[in-house]
């Protein structure tokens, strides 16, 4: 089947008619892209082809168990005047070798009494009557309404099919209708009942007015229990998750105005009170530091000078202490060589050099002392020259680079705390989503009652349908054995042990297949390609089991959040493609909440390869930038939903997006 075109007539967002061309310019292109803002109309154009195939029994996500009237009137274009809406899908379907075009036409106007509908299938150019009387039955043969959630979904919504319960009701469904086991499942019903009508007919007239009973019985309780199973759908995928998306997006508020902020106040406040305190320690310490010999770096030099002066003095005054005694050693030297008889010019030379070595002495004596440090004060300077003032220095260099880092984070601190929002600009938003969090525990808690409720008539129900077997089986073998009942009661338990024997033989051989074709799809789209290695699925429930490498059970829970929504898609993708029908897949939102590694595994691996025929459902925050360029390869056709404030319309154009960097 190829979807070659889809108009729109004034149908919810889209105003006016609006027609777009869908077949892909060749197979190596089988990518349709729309691109559109949420709110957009994008997951509109998926409910339109629900809507246009399968009418009153459409999935729709708007719908919200609306009775169809009602909610063909909510479809129609809220504009001044129009009053009716219409969707048209052309599409071209092979059946034994042959090539037909069929177009469908279904509208809709408003009346008194609520909605008229029209609708209309054309082959080849020409109605079909005999189609159009017969489509609710008709269109299982070009796409199955049971199977249709594995070619038209959510994106953002298919990580629920991972779950072990969800997952298992997911394969059941699909096997059942892939395989035409609901006909089998029918026929075993219908031999049920028919086993029942014959042994109340065996009984006296007492005892099947017990058994009316009981089965009347049973029949409420099953009425009770089905509306309890609505009311809990209702509450969970609507007025739950309502809730939940609400209070998400008062909580998006609550952060924009700084209420994360606020919720750590005493946290920021306390690192605002350490940042004040470091840096006034560290202000104090190189204080101390300042009142010791540090202001003296200021003057190097001076220092010097002074050490030079104190050297100079001192060795004046050790010239005055030498001096007198030097003067009695030259005169006994002098004495001593004339009596050796010394030569005179021998003599005269060595008074020369004594007088010599006393005037230059003497000079050095006469030198001024104005300073006249100890020898104590001495020490003190030559060690504050040689190793005090360069410590000193150091110290404070290091304190400074110290004191500077402790004011930015004071500054940082005292920004954030300054960043604090006042309570009275947050008291309203705080009671909003204190109301809205007391509603979800409400509804949280009435879902438990339901749950419960539930739990309490299944049970009922089996003690009840336990009752009416007891009574069915209750003295009717003699009976039985006088007439032709006997012999249907005693066969079709065999012809019914039969069909589950077969039902079971025939889900055995076609589980292997299906595990395989899950299996591959999720490792080739897995970024960690040894996390899973294996997979089974139950034929009794249906349960998925998944194996890791070292062969041990892998939990659900194990799998992050990206994995299981892969695991989700990897099962749609394996059940597809186990039906053997070459059918078109939709896929609104379809890289909602993923990493970037898991997006690009599903651009490059999973869309191209998905279907014949590819829609894709877009967001500006999805397929962009990077995932853009490496899907543009299998693109066939890009389309733009743009809102036009002014109309109050969505307008579809051929473009996309301005480029920009993928989320």
């Amino acid at each position: 089947m190829i979807i070659d075109e889809l108009t729109l007539h004034d149908f919810g967002i889209y105003g006016g008619r609006q027609t777009i061309q869908l077949t892909p310019p060749s197979p190596e292109q089988p990518v349709i892209l729309f691109g559109g803002l949420n709110g957009g109309g994008k997951t509109t154009l998926l409910d339109a082809l629900q809507l246009v195939l399968f009418g009153p029994f459409a999935k729709c996500s708007n719908r919200n168990g609306l009775s169809y009237q009602k909610f063909l009137a909510n479809c129609i274009h809220r504009a001044p005047g129009v009053r009716e809406a219409a969707i048209e899908l052309s599409f071209r379907h092979t059946l034994e070798g042959n090539e037909a075009e069929y177009r469908l036409h279904r509208s809709w106007r408003l009346i008194e009494s609520g909605c008229k509908e029209h609708f209309e299938v054309q082959r080849d150019g020409r109605v079909d009557r005999t189609m159009t009387e017969n489509w609710s039955n008709q269109v299982e043969d070009f796409f199955p309404s049971n199977i249709a959630h594995l070619f038209l979904f959510d994106g953002e919504k298919v990580e629920g099919y991972a779950s072990p319960e969800s997952s298992a009701n997911l394969i059941g469904t699909a096997i059942q209708n892939l395989l035409g086991l609901d006909i089998v499942d029918q026929l075993e019903k219908d031999l049920q009942t028919f086993e029942r009508r014959k042994q109340v007919e065996a009984k006296s007239d007492v005892d099947r007015q017990t058994i009316e009973k009981a089965e009347q019985e049973i029949k409420a309780a099953r009425q009770r229990l089905d509306q309890l199973k609505q009311d809990r759908a209702s509450l969970k995928a609507f007025r739950l998750e309502q809730a939940r998306a609400h209070l998400s997006k008062i909580e998006e508020r609550y952060r924009k105005l700084g209420g994360e902020l606020y919720d750590q106040r005493a946290e920021i406040e306390a690192r605002r009170d350490g940042a004040e305190k470091a840096a006034s320690d560290s202000a104090h310490s190189l204080r101390e530091l300042a009142a010791g010999c540090l202001p003296l770096a200021l003057c190097p030099d001076l220092l010097t000078a002074v050490s030079k002066r104190a050297d100079q003095e001192e060795e004046s005054r050790h010239q005055r202490e030498v001096l007198e005694t030097l003067q009695e050693r030259d005169v006994r030297l002098l004495e001593l060589a004339r009596e050796q008889g010394s030569d005179p010019d021998l003599l005269k030379r060595l008074e020369a050099f004594c007088g010599e070595d006393r005037a230059r002495r003497q000079e050095i004596s006469a030198r001024e002392s104005y300073l006249d440090l100890p020898a104590e004060a001495q020490g003190d300077l030559r060690a504050l020259l040689n190793r005090d003032l360069k410590e000193a220095q150091e110290e404070a260099q290091s304190q400074l680079t110290e004191q500077r880092r402790l004011e930015e984070e004071l500054d940082q601190a005292q920004l954030e705390a300054a960043s604090v929002p006042q309570p009275d600009s947050l008291s309203s938003i705080q009671e909003e989503r204190e109301q809205h969090r007391t509603e979800i525990s409400r509804l949280e808690a009435e879902l438990g009652r339901l749950e419960e409720e539930i739990a309490r008539t299944e049970r009922e129900l089996d003690q009840k349908q336990q009752t009416l077997t007891r009574l069915l089986e209750t003295d009717v073998q003699a009976e039985l054995q006088r007439n032709d009942r006997a012999r249907i009661l005693h066969h079709s338990p065999k012809v019914r042990g039969t069909l589950e024997t077969f039902r079971r033989a025939v889900v055995e051989r076609h589980l292997r297949k299906i595990e395989q074709l899950v299996l591959d799809s999720y490792q080739q789209l897995l970024r960690k390609t040894s996390l899973v290695t294996g997979l089974s699925i139950d034929p009794d429930d249906f349960s998925l089991t998944l194996f890791a490498n070292d062969g041990e059970r892998l939990p659900p829970e194990r799998l992050s959040a990206g994995e299981r929504q892969l695991l989700a898609v990897a099962l749609l993708w394996g059940l597809a493609k186990a039906s053997g029908r070459p059918l078109p897949t939709a896929i609104d939102t379809p890289l909602g909440r993923l990493d970037s590694g898991h997006r690009g595994h599903l651009v490059e691996r999973y869309f191209p390869f998905a279907s014949h025929q590819v829609l894709l459902l877009s967001t500006d925050e999805e397929i962009a930038g990077d995932y853009l360029e490496r899907l543009s390869p299998w693109i066939g056709r890009i389309y733009a939903l743009e809102f036009d404030d002014a109309a109050g319309a969505t307008r579809i154009s051929e473009g996309y997006f301005p480029k920009k960097e993928a989320a």
